[in-house]
């Protein structure tokens, strides 16, 4: 009976997670290491060694990086301004509450598209720049994902 709940609270946790991932100003893979790193300290009842927590507190941690990074990397990268790096922000939060998912992904686009073009861009040069920060985005959204992978399958394992 204690994996059966155990397993149901994994698998919860696992999918707020995903839905943290997906949504921005949810909280992602932070939480999940909390309900680890709590289990670690106080519980044991996963049995995870000090090494596995080791790991799983590195790859959080650079999750929280990337996640704060990715984006403005991608403005950079392809010479944005912090004008493309901030649209992109207000354009993801703006484009999920208007159209869910996709709404994320075009208004990151768009907003990068916006903030490079009040800046003083032409739009060829704003238009690779936002390219840049959706290609940003959507990297550290694939990286979250592998890193939700990793962790899904150590608590799996470790419950059963």
């Amino acid at each position: 009976m204690q994996t059966i709940i155990l397993l149901v609270i994994a698998l919860a946790a696992i999918a707020l997670t995903l839905a943290g991932i997906v949504l921005p100003g949810l909280p992602g893979i932070p939480v999940l290491w909390a309900l680890v790193a709590a289990d670690f300290w106080f519980f044991g009842y996963l049995g995870i060694s000090g090494m596995t927590m080791f790991w799983l507190s590195l790859l959080a941690a650079i999750t929280v990086g990337i996640d704060y990074l990715a984006t403005a990397l991608g403005v950079k990268k392809r010479g944005g301004s912090k004008a493309g790096a901030i649209g992109s922000a207000i354009g993801l939060v703006a484009g999920l509450t208007v159209f869910q998912i996709p709404g994320m992904l075009a208004g990151c686009f768009l907003g990068a598209l916006a903030g490079e073009m009040l800046s003083g861009r032409d739009f060829n040069q704003a238009a690779s720049i936002a390219v840049g920060a959706l290609f940003g985005y959507a990297t550290a959204t694939v990286f979250k994902l592998g890193v939700l992978a990793v962790y899904g399958y150590v608590i799996i394992a470790h419950i059963l």
